[in-house]
């Protein structure tokens, strides 16, 4: 039990449900959990030093009883071992700081924020920041009920980068998930031919032979690429998690970078989103 899943809290109803969510799955891959809370006290030009330090010790102090409140709430029956924090940061530089201390295998966080807000611990360019941490970044649901991990969903657009991104998820859960479908979007007026078809066989035989698995199943999907669609794939296949690689030069993610569809399965999936991209270690 030497890796450690890092759980990022606001103490917000959805990361509660992403910090048991972690539990469950730290349990499940024998790893351990941290949780960690990035605060930022309010400091002005217009107060006396002495007044932002007395604000920036009382805002250390809140955030401390939450984070004690908050793990009050996930009980004492937890069989694993759990650590928790509180650091005064941005969240990214939070991340990466405690990535750099630790063997972390992966980032945990939810997809809504305090109040309803979304994705406060992300701040406002969710993309840049998911690109931004260095180890695959998991994105859970308020909606997620219970932890499953038995049907996997990889959205694919025959990149690259789906190899190491595969191989990722493979270190990660190989030992947990019971099947992965690779699923391709075929957009556009035409139907997909059998050379479409074919590419994606040859595709999914690609990656099973340099990941060294051979459990891939492969659909190729005529529809739009919108949040819609991907939900409606998710919710037909019985999808436990979906898995999106971000690399910049694929045309299917170069339209997640560019427009809002990146935003919209982040906030909107039914479903856990694990995110990785080129720089994912």
């Amino acid at each position: 039990m030497n890796q450690t899943i890092l759980s990022l809290t606001d103490f917000s109803n959805n990361s509660l449900i992403a910090t048991r969510y972690s539990l469950e799955l730290a349990r499940k891959m024998q790893a351990r959990v941290h949780i960690l809370h990035a605060y930022q006290p309010f400091t002005s030009a217009f107060q006396s030093s002495s007044a932002n330090q007395k604000d920036e010790q009382q805002a250390k102090i809140n955030a401390e009883k939450e984070l004690s409140e908050f793990i009050d709430k996930l009980g004492t029956n937890l069989n694993i071992p759990v650590t928790s924090s509180v650091t005064r940061n941005n969240l990214v530089e939070a991340v990466n700081h405690y990535i750099q201390k630790e063997n972390i295998c992966l980032v945990v966080m939810g997809a809504h924020g305090v109040s309803g807000a979304r994705l406060d611990l992300l701040g406002n360019n969710t993309y840049d920041v998911a690109r931004d941490v260095s180890r695959p970044l998991l994105i859970v649901p308020e909606q997620t009920s219970s932890f499953k991990l038995e049907n996997i969903v990889f959205f694919t657009d025959y990149q690259q980068g789906d190899i190491k991104s595969l191989k990722s998820f493979d270190e990660l859960f190989g030992g947990v998930l019971a099947s992965c479908t690779l699923v391709h979007i075929h957009e556009g007026k035409d139907t997909p031919t059998d050379d479409d078809l074919l590419t994606l066989t040859q595709w999914r035989t690609t990656l099973e032979k340099e990941v060294g698995i051979n459990s891939l199943s492969a659909e190729i999907m005529h529809v739009p690429e919108n949040i819609e669609s991907i939900n409606q794939i998710s919710s037909r296949l019985k999808a436990d998690m979906i898995l999106i690689t971000l690399i910049d030069s694929r045309p299917f993610f170069e339209k997640l970078l560019h427009k809002s569809l990146a935003k919209a399965i982040i906030l909107n999936a039914q479903t856990p989103v694990l995110l990785t991209s080129e720089d994912t270690e």
